[in-house]
């Protein structure tokens, strides 16, 4: 009982793990460089949302200045009634204080600029799924023509091993006179044939391995076996989802180059600002508090067409967005149409090579009887 309990761990030992895809998959969405740099850009996108949400809030400064003047000066600002004998001068000024600005409208650029902020959050979060989506396939191309690869590479292997059986037995006939030995020439001939095809096969396996380990972004990835895939029925319905995301992302496009344009034209509105400060003028041992509270306006009267070039190149733009969204929505059906044909293709394929297995097995059935009759040649 000792003896089989060490053979069967043994036996267990020996057995190399398989990788599925299902782990690749895992792995590639942690270390793939591509999908990080598009997790770092979603979050760059969150981030200016939130900063452009924060800049209709306006902003709190601290300020201060220190100025030495060649003879003293007034230390804080002369308000009526004025009174000589009260007015304090120093040479050395030094002002601290705290200001808020904010803005009150600004033409309609800071909500046009949030609105901006959102939808390149959502355009950031659609490429990241197309691209994840995009690399998931990819892996599973290289995983899928590995595979098949490993199944070329056994039914070679199962083609030499009869090949060998076939001199064997084309030998014995030779020795006693019952076949030529130039079928033994045919048969080594066939034998290096398939020796070169093993070892072409194995360079593509080694090939393969290697794209997969960069597509994931890790090289240390053990692909030495790796586990067959069960397939399931085509969903199409998957795939015209992340087609129709193509098109949604074109659609955003479209939607920012309409909000740019507003932006373009918000350069004609006046800009309205409250300011509101309190300081403290600090000198020759005296101090005197000033705060005050005021709106600014600001209207550009003339800027050498600077404004009107902005809003053209908007508007070439948003031309330019239409376009590739045209182009896109051509892509995206050209695409749906050849997939569409390719799996039927496929499908014909795929019951013309059953027909074809079951024509082979009875060729070679009767072809074997004749070789071996003598009727026919190798």
């Amino acid at each position: 009982m000792k003896y089989i309990l060490i053979l069967f761990f043994l036996l267990i030992s020996s057995q190399s793990y398989s990788i599925t895809l299902d782990e690749l998959i895992k792995i590639l969405k942690e270390k793939n460089p591509t999908l990080n740099r598009q997790k770092i850009e979603k979050s760059i996108s969150k981030t200016e949302k939130t900063k452009a949400n924060r800049e209709r809030l306006g902003k709190l400064e601290l300020f201060s200045t220190f100025h030495r003047y060649e003879d003293k000066r007034i230390l804080y600002p002369i308000a009526p009634p004025i009174n000589p004998t009260n007015l304090v001068g120093a040479r050395n000024q030094i002002n601290i204080g705290i200001r808020y600005t904010v803005p009150i409208f600004s033409g309609f650029k800071l909500e046009k600029n949030v609105e901006i902020k959102k939808l390149n959050k959502k355009l950031t979060d659609i490429k990241y799924l197309l691209t994840k989506n995009e690399l998931i396939f990819n892996l599973r191309v290289l995983y899928l023509k590995t595979l098949s690869l490993y199944k070329t590479k056994e039914a070679l292997l199962t083609y030499k091993n009869s090949l060998e059986t076939l001199y064997k037995n084309i030998d014995e006939m030779v020795k006693v006179g019952k076949k030529p030995e130039v079928d033994l020439l045919k048969v080594k001939y066939e034998l290096e044939s398939v020796n070169a095809k093993i070892e072409k096969v194995n360079n593509s396996i080694d090939s393969l391995k290697s794209s997969i380990k960069t597509l994931i972004g890790d090289e240390s990835l053990d692909l030495s076996n790796m586990e067959d895939v069960k397939f399931s029925k085509v969903s199409y319905k998957k795939f015209n989802i992340e087609e129709l995301y193509r098109l949604k992302a074109e659609y955003i496009k479209e939607k920012i180059g309409d909000l740019k344009i507003d932006i373009a034209k918000g350069d004609y509105f006046p800009e309205i600002y409250l300011n509101a400060s309190i300081q403290r003028n600090m000198g020759n041992s005296e101090y005197k508090d000033i705060w005050q509270i005021g709106v600014n306006l600001n209207y550009t009267l003339f800027d050498f067409g600077v404004r009107k070039r902005k809003y053209i190149k908007s508007v070439l733009e948003k031309k330019k967005i239409i376009e590739e969204k045209r182009e896109t929505a051509l892509e995206i059906k050209n695409r749906l149409k050849e997939a569409l044909n390719n799996i039927k293709t496929a499908e014909a394929n795929i019951k013309a090579f059953k027909k074809q297995l079951v024509y082979a097995k009875e060729v070679e059935d009767i072809e074997k009887e004749k070789y071996v009759e003598g009727i026919s040649s190798l």
